[in-house]
């Protein structure tokens, strides 16, 4: 959190969440569903930030449970007929039991070859997906039913399912990162043989952290797969979606509570910018701020606030850095 005065920072928090559960009735569509996706790519960022901020590993294949959790969702609806709220929670399941099955054998591993391991699983599991046709559509991905309304009152309840979901999350996070889990988690990223040397069940703590990780995603994942009524494995196991959300984590402070917010505040209003006035070279130009912005604030904006904004202060954290 940044270390702002308590009463002050309250009082930030309490006019931000005011702002933010009026803003659709004083702005267009077009802004509350971009706001919507900035919730959602905040809550799949705070998914990675549980396993690769706070334990330091880097899972690039976390993308197995967004896609789980948006097959789940679909399947349940449209196979079995179950609505859209318990197809929801059975998604969380899954991607709780997806965590800790594929974590068991993945999380022995280290450092980038856990990083290749867990995006061959992701892989691995995209091919599967494309070859289940009579389950999932195969290639051809699935249709799920839209929601009952006119556009903007869909609009207005998915804005809101997700920014309910997106303050659970954050607020089970700062829990997390104040009690002994989030003290385990954060030994072993700083020294795991040292953790492990005091007492602390690595293998445990990985292992929970990789399933809390897990629920967050897949139930991005379930909403997602509602919100856009089709998925296909191309699009939900897409490995990009991954390095967009490392980006974020890195923008906003990797490790922090509110650095995925602020990361996914960040980076999709640049790339919103980007691509509206830079059509056919968005992806070169965002490419550049990125890289820039990763090059001059290493810590995230929430290291940047704490340090003031001084131009010495960029500096320090860049000799820091290469130290």
């Amino acid at each position: 959190m940044i270390k702002l005065r308590d009463k002050t920072y309250k009082i930030i928090l309490l006019i931000a969440l005011l702002v933010f559960a009026l803003l659709p009735y004083f702005t267009s569509g077009f802004w509350t569903r971009l706001v919507t996706s900035i919730f959602l790519y905040a809550i799949l960022a705070q998914g990675l930030n549980i396993i690769a901020g706070f334990t330091g590993y880097a899972a690039f294949g976390n993308m197995i449970f967004f896609g789980l959790g948006g097959y789940t969702v679909g399947i349940l609806m449209v196979k079995a007929g179950i609505p859209f709220f318990p197809s929801l929670v059975a998604a969380g399941v899954v991607g709780i039991i997806a965590a800790i099955s594929v974590g068991m054998p993945l999380l022995r591993l280290k450092g980038h070859y856990f990083a290749l391991a867990s995006l061959g699983a992701a892989e691995g599991l995209r091919q599967i997906m494309d070859n289940l046709t009579g389950l999932c559509g195969g290639a051809m991905g699935l249709t799920l039913p839209q929601m009952a309304g006119k556009p903007a009152q869909v609009n207005l309840s998915f804005y809101y399912l997700i920014f309910i979901l997106l303050l659970v999350f954050f607020a089970a996070t700062y829990l997390i990162s104040k009690n002994r889990v989030g003290y385990a988690l954060k030994a072993i990223k700083a020294n795991e043989e040292a953790a492990d040397a005091m007492g602390i069940n690595t293998t445990l703590y990985k292992i929970v952290a990789w399933a809390i990780s897990g629920i967050f995603t897949a139930v991005a994942g379930g909403i997602y797969a509602y919100w856009f009524t089709f998925i296909e494995p191309a699009t939900v196991f897409d490995v990009m979606i991954v390095v967009k959300l490392f980006v974020i984590l890195l923008l906003g402070g990797v490790g922090t509570v509110m650095g995925p917010l602020y990361g996914a505040f960040i980076f999709e209003g640049i790339s919103e910018i980007v691509w509206s006035r830079f059509l056919n070279l968005h992806m070169g130009i965002l490419g550049i701020i990125v890289i820039l912005i990763v090059f001059f604030i290493p810590n995230g904006l929430i290291d940047m606030v704490r340090r003031g904004f001084r131009v010495r202060a960029i500096l320090d954290t860049i000799r820091e850095e290469k130290v």
